[in-house]
């Protein structure tokens, strides 16, 4: 009897649904520490950051490489799991040692390094979570792993907007959520606990060192990629002070809400790419194409309209504090990257998806230097604008690269064919977002997303061969 997959549109969309949600009340969160003081949102925002890395540390990206072993080995879902929690606990307890060593260097202010002690200990129960979400996304199971990272995110963000309402400091937000973090595993673990056969956990040690031998390039490239994701909001309070941090992080909180529907499609897409890459060649083009396309329709109007009305957005938000006038013109500059970074997930998944991790390695590399030299030029001479400057650069020079090196993988990609309907469409949308936003902001939001879907559907943007080609990526297959 054959078995249908869920769509690839109906993971991603749940995925990103639950996460916007939870996502919304976290930025509810971050607008009351930021009625608080600027000082106390770099804090809680460089806190916030470190807690977020530790998401991806404890397997070193290995979570890529079991999305893929698993979705094509699903028998072995049991000794995956078994062998990666244990790596993944190893590298968390010494995650953990790094962070207290971190917090004693004194670079930081107090309430960082106070906090920096909160986040390590909650890497063990982090460790454990990050397994359990790659064996139900390598599994298909990706609603499953969005109910209960949406359930977690809702819950934290709750409890913490509560403790920061009744007068307790940010510190008490980081806590709630490390707390979740441990309370969450139980979810996970009725969650994985029926894809489990009945064979004993059984400790293989050939099959750890196979596990091993993949874990520097994957290593290499998770720890690279953090650098160029997260550099900016963990070197301003170290060169600068917790005020430019608190700055800088409220136009950032913008460009994590705008990327969780591509990180969300890219997630669900790399099982995809996986299965297309043992296809002929042009089946993965094809798939890398649809994947492109669907990323600068969706985010390139996002960035048009939020880079157009952020100076009116802020002052009414946060009416009176003329300390985030700067962030505004911040969030101008960095929104770009959101586009940037969703075309870039879409090459990497497919670098990894031929087995050329090398490639990403070698690209994320040049990029992460680039990136922290641009920063530790801009910083001193122009502040939190050179922050922008230099993330908005360090992303140009990853994609960049990435087509160079990556490129050749997935020939025909032809970009200009791809984003040439939503870049102009975008172009009338800041127009119309300018204007109308001469009467309020949320009218300038409203016509920029009016007028692209006008645009671009009259430059033939939802045309039947349009749209045929999207629903071959999207809907459910049958295997």
């Amino acid at each position: 009897m054959k078995k249908t997959r869920p769509s690839l549109l109906l993971n991603s969309l749940s995925q990103a649904g639950v996460r916007v949600l939870g996502s919304a009340c976290a930025l509810v969160l971050t607008w009351l520490i930021a009625r608080r003081s600027v000082a106390e949102l770099g804090v809680f925002r460089t806190l916030f950051v470190y807690f977020l890395m530790c998401e991806f540390i404890p397997l070193l990206g290995m979570q890529m490489f079991l999305f893929c072993e698993i979705s094509l080995h699903p028998d072995k879902i049991k000794k995956y799991t078994l062998h990666a929690l244990i790596f993944a606990l190893i590298i968390s307890v010494a995650t953990a040692g790094v962070l207290c060593a971190l917090a004693l260097s004194g670079g930081y202010s107090e309430g960082i390094r106070h906090g920096l002690y909160i986040v390590a200990a909650g890497l063990p129960a982090t460790a454990a979570s990050i397994v359990g979400l790659s064996v139900l996304v390598g599994a298909g199971q990706a609603t499953r792993f969005s109910l209960i990272q949406g359930i977690e995110t809702l819950v934290r963000t709750g409890i913490g907007i509560v403790l920061i309402l009744s007068g307790w400091g940010v510190l008490s937000a980081i806590a709630a959520m490390v707390v979740t973090r441990w309370g969450v595993l139980f979810g996970y673990w009725h969650a994985i606990k029926p894809l489990f056969n009945d064979e004993p956990w059984h400790f293989d040690g050939a099959f750890f060192r196979g596990f091993l031998r993949h874990v520097p390039t994957f290593a290499g490239i998770t720890l690279l990629s953090l650098v160029t994701r997260f550099a900016a909001q963990t070197m301003l309070p170290w060169i600068l002070n917790d005020s430019a941090a608190g700055q800088f992080a409220a136009a950032f909180a913008f460009i994590d809400l705008t990327l969780l529907v591509p990180t969300a499609l890219t997630t669900n897409l790399m099982p995809v790419l996986s299965r297309k890459a043992h296809e002929p060649p042009p089946a993965l083009t094809e798939a890398c194409r649809q994947g492109i396309k669907v990323m600068a329709t969706g985010v390139l109007p996002v960035c048009a309209i939020v880079a157009t009305i952020s100076r009116p957005m802020f002052a009414a938000v946060l009416p009176g504090h003329a300390s985030y006038a700067v962030s505004a013109r911040v969030l101008e500059i960095i929104i770009w990257t959101c586009c940037l970074q969703a075309v870039d997930q879409v090459l990497s998944s497919a670098a990894i998806a031929r087995g050329r991790q090398d490639l990403d390695l070698r690209t994320v590399l040049i990029a992460a230097v680039g990136l922290v030299v641009l920063l530790a030029i801009c910083i001193p001479f122009f502040g939190v604008m050179g922050a922008a400057i230099g993330v908005l650069g360090g992303t140009a020079l990853l994609v960049c690269t990435r087509f160079v090196l990556i490129g050749p993988l997935v020939p025909g990609l032809q970009p200009f064919e791809l984003l040439w309907r939503p870049t102009l469409a975008a172009v009338a949308a800041m127009a119309a977002a300018t204007a109308a936003a001469q009467l309020h902001w949320l009218a300038g939001a409203v016509a920029g997303g009016l007028v692209y879907l006008a645009v671009l559907a009259g430059l033939g943007g939802f045309a039947q061969r349009e749209r045929q080609g999207l629903l071959n990526l999207l809907q459910p297959k049958h295997t």
